[in-house]
C-alpha cells in the first residue's frame, strides 16, 4: 500500500512543489520537488490506531484535503480516482454504518460526545456529492433526482439535523461538548461551525463559533481557555492548552473560508479572531519550532500535535487569503520550522511522537489527529 500512496502524492503534487522548493526548503520534500516517504508510513500508522469518532471524522478530512485541498476541487465532473479515494470512500462507508438513531455519525459504544460527531459530516457529505455528480453526469436528470437521495448525503444532513435541534445547548443555543454536562470545550470549534456551514446553515455556523469563543475568551492573555462550565459559569480547565488554541485556529480558517461572500461583517470578525490569535500564539514558538503542552506554561512538555495543527492554519490561511500578503514570508518560515519538528518527531514505522496522547490526552503520546494533521501539512503547502 505504501507505494502506491507514494505514487499518489508524487502525481498530485509535482510541478507547483518542484517550483515551491526551488524558492525555499520545504521539510518532506526532496532536492528535486518529489516528496519522500514521510507521508505515507504516517498515514499507514494512523490507519492501524483505534479510532473515536472525531478521530476517524479528522483522519478522513485529511485525506479529503490531500485529494482536494479546496471544497471546489471536488465539484467536477470527474470523480477522484486512486488509493487516498478508495481509502476516504471505505472510512466514509464505515462512518455511516456506524451512525446512531439520533444522527450522530461513526458512533462508537454510545460516546457522550456531542459536537465530535460533526468531525464527520465534511468527508462524508463529500463523498456524497462526489458520487452524486458521477451519477448525475451519466444519467441525466434521473441521476440528479438520485444523487439528492445519496445515503451519504442524508446521513451527513441528519448528524447536522441533530446538531441544530437535538442536541443539548445553553438558553442562548451554544451546544455542550458532552451529553450530560453543561461544558463548552474549545474542541467545538473545528468542525462544529464549518459542518452547519457546509450543510446549508451558515448563520448558526457563525453563531455557535462566536458563542463558544465569546466563553472561552482569556482577555488577560488573548488567549482561550479549554473548558467552560455554563451552570456554574466558570472554567473546569482554564489552561490555554495548546492543542485546543489549535483546533480554534483550523476552524476559524476552514470556517471563514467556505462563509458566504455576502456575510461580510462575520467573514471579518473570523478573519480578526483568527489573526489575532494567531499573533498571540506565535511568540511562544521555541527555537526548535514546537510548543509546550500547555501555551503559556513553559514546565509543561514540548507537545508535537500543536506544531502540526498550526503549520495546517498558515499553509491554509495563506493559500485562503484570511492572512495579509505582507505576511507571508516570516509566517512561511514560521510553519517551515513546525512542519520540520513535526518530522523530526516522526519515527521510521510512521508514528509521531510526544503528542498529546490517546486516550485521555493528558501524557506525550501518540494520538490519531495528531498523525492526520502531520499527514496534511504537504498537501497545504
Amino acid at each position: 500500500m505504501a507505494e502506491n500512496i507514494t505514487e499518489s502524492i508524487e502525481e498530485r503534487t509535482g510541478s507547483e512543489m518542484t517550483e515551491n522548493v526551488k524558492k525555499r526548503k520545504v521539510p518532506g520534500v526532496t532536492g528535486n520537488g518529489t516528496r519522500r516517504n514521510v507521508p505515507n508510513v504516517i498515514l499507514r500508522a494512523a490507519l492501524c490506531m483505534t479510532r473515536q469518532c472525531w478521530e476517524q471524522g479528522m483522519l478522513a478530512y485529511s485525506l479529503l484535503r490531500s485529494i482536494a485541498p479546496v471544497e471546489t476541487d471536488l465539484q467536477k465532473e470527474r470523480v477522484p480516482e486512486g488509493e487516498l479515494w478508495e481509502i476516504l470512500k471505505m472510512i466514509v462507508y464505515d462512518m455511516v454504518l456506524r451512525q446512531s438513531g439520533d444522527g450522530r455519525l461513526c458512533n462508537v459504544e454510545d460516546t457522550p460526545a456531542v459536537t465530535d460527531s460533526a468531525f464527520c459530516i465534511p468527508a462524508v457529505l463529500a463523498v456524497g456529492e462526489a458520487l452524486g455528480t458521477q451519477t448525475c453526469s451519466s444519467a441525466g436528470p434521473s441521476g440528479h433526482e438520485a444523487a439528492l437521495q445519496d445515503p451519504f448525503i442524508r446521513a451527513a444532513q441528519k448528524n447536522a439535523d441533530y446538531l441544530l435541534r437535538d442536541a443539548a445547548r445553553t438558553e442562548d443555543g451554544i451546544l455542550y461538548h458532552m451529553r450530560g454536562t453543561t461544558q463548552i470545550w474549545a474542541d467545538s470549534t473545528a468542525f462544529l461551525p464549518y459542518a452547519l456551514v457546509i450543510t446549508g446553515h451558515p448563520k448558526e455556523g457563525y453563531r455557535q463559533m462566536a458563542g463558544i469563543l465569546d466563553r472561552l475568551y482569556l482577555r488577560e492573555s488573548g488567549l482561550y481557555a479549554h473548558i467552560w462550565d455554563e451552570e456554574s459559569g466558570s472554567y473546569p480547565d482554564r489552561n490555554a492548552w495548546s492543542i485546543g488554541e489549535g483546533w480554534i485556529l483550523t476552524g476559524l480558517e476552514r470556517t471563514w473560508r467556505v462563509l458566504p461572500d455576502e456575510m461580510e461583517r462575520e467573514r471579518a470578525d473570523l478573519k480578526e479572531r483568527f489573526v489575532s490569535l494567531m499573533e498571540r500564539v506565535l511568540p511562544f514558538q521555541c527555537e526548535d519550532g514546537g510548543f509546550h503542552d500547555v501555551m503559556d506554561v513553559p514546565s509543561t512538555y514540548m507537545e508535537t500535535e500543536t506544531p502540526a495543527m498550526i503549520a495546517c492554519a498558515i499553509y491554509a490561511g495563506i493559500r485562503d487569503g484570511i492572512l495579509a500578503e505582507e505576511t507571508d514570508k516570516k509566517l512561511l518560515d514560521r510553519a517551515d520550522a513546525m512542519a520540520a519538528y513535526v518530522e523530526k518527531k516522526t519515527l521510521p514505522d510512521g508514528r509521531v511522537t510526544d503528542a498529546a496522547s490517546s486516550p485521555a490526552f493528558d501524557r506525550p503520546g501518540t494520538s490519531v489527529e495528531c498523525q492526520a494533521h502531520a499527514w496534511v501539512i504537504p498537501f497545504l503547502r
